[in-house]
């Protein structure tokens, strides 16, 4: 053994507190204190070889946790699932962040509550699910001298008995039969309008802008479009509406970098593009623009309107569609549905009661192996009548 490590090794006995027993095995004071200082070089090193074993295990297990995070998939979140209300319907079937779901009710209940609720990022929904609850108005025994009282779709009526008429039954009525007010009690309908008692008969009545029909029970709409007379001023067209009509003129969108041309009453194309310039290319290829004409409390679901795309001789067609709302003042009361591989549909999902104008945007965009093409907007404009026929 080196001279070196033998004293060491004596150090290192007489820390122990074993002492040598022989007298030549003494070191002078300045071999114990070099002994020492080799000592203390040995557990030094030792020290930094054990703290460096520990820093490249630590890493090693920071390493394995980033991985670990990282395989983990990382799951989108979601609101709970949505049932119909009983009596209702529900239109909507993502529960994702920002998706929506909607709600009607059945003939004859109406809609407590939103009809509209949207996921939020918390997983939570808008509002409370709706509730649809009975539409019963006779509950409240609105029909007086003995009438009864007969529920309607959307409002009750009274059968009143003889020698009582008005709404409510409460005007002595004459000696003339009233077939107006006997069918009423029997639960029948002369007339789709007004019922007007005359001295031994009745007539039917319709409002301004329906005439009576051939039967003369029911109205039937004035085509004001189609008189002799011109009715709108030059440079509109005419669109004829429940019980009157419109004068349109719709313009093309003037919009950034991208321009329009008309290309014919209720279409625009726009202009082509320059090379550099993506938002032009971002803007509706084509605009169109769509009236229609509903009567009041129209029963939902309804398709309303249609989208399809067609692929021109020799070129392929888009590989897939998307269609949606994007604008207008009707949220909540369309829907705008896929019903095949290159068509959607605008789907009315709630009741309108007229008279009212509505203005929705849909749009069409088509893509090729996941990268957008071209986008087609439409403008439907819906005029709904004061009447429900």
């Amino acid at each position: 053994m080196a001279a070196g490590g033998a004293r060491a090794l004596l150090v290192l006995l007489l820390l122990s507190g074993a002492a040598p027993r022989a007298s030549q095995d003494c070191l002078s004071e300045q071999q114990l204190l070099a002994a020492i200082g080799q000592l203390q070089q040995l557990l030094k090193g030792q020290e930094a070889r054990f703290t460096e074993g520990i820093r490249g295990l630590r890493n090693r297990l920071a390493v394995l946790q980033r991985s670990v995070s990282q395989a983990a998939p990382t799951l989108p979140v979601s609101c709970p699932e949505l049932s119909a209300p009983p009596d209702g319907r529900k239109f909507g079937s993502k529960y994702l962040v920002d998706h929506e779901v909607h709600f009607t009710c059945n003939p004859g209940f109406r809609l407590v509550g939103p009809s509209s609720v949207a996921c939020l990022p918390n997983g939570t929904w808008t509002g409370e699910p709706p509730r649809c609850t009975d539409t019963h108005e006779c509950s409240s025994q609105p029909c007086q001298d003995d009438g009864t009282c007969v529920e309607g779709a959307d409002q009750h009526s009274c059968m009143c008995p003889l020698g009582r008429i008005g709404s409510h039954c409460q005007l002595q009525g004459q000696t003339d039969v009233d077939e107006c007010a006997l069918s009423a009690r029997e639960g029948a309908r002369l007339c789709v309008h007004a019922c007007v008692n005359i001295p031994g008969s009745y007539r039917c009545a319709c409002p301004a802008g329906y005439r009576p029909s051939a039967g003369g029970e029911s109205c039937e709409d004035v085509d004001e479009c189609v008189s002799p007379q011109q009715v709108c001023p030059p440079g509109t067209t005419c669109i004829n509406t429940g019980g009157g009509f419109q004068c349109v003129n719709p313009e093309c969108p003037q919009a950034g970098k991208a321009s329009y041309v008309k290309t014919s009453p209720f279409q625009c194309e726009r202009n082509p593009c320059p090379v550099e310039s993506r938002p032009c290319r971002q803007m509706p290829k084509t605009v169109s623009f769509h009236y229609l004409s509903l009567p009041s409390n129209p029963r939902p679901p309804l398709t309303l309107f249609r989208m399809a795309t067609a692929s021109a001789p020799g070129r392929p067609g888009p590989s897939s569609l998307r269609f949606g709302i994007v604008g207008g003042d009707s949220r909540g009361r369309f829907v705008m549905q896929r019903s095949g591989r290159q068509t959607g549909e605008l789907v009315l999902i709630q009741t309108l009661e007229g008279p009212q104008t509505l203005e929705v945007d849909v749009d069409m965009s088509e893509y090729l192996g996941g990268i957008f093409q071209a986008n087609h907007l439409s403008k439907v404009t819906v005029f709904v009548s004061p009447y429900d026929f």
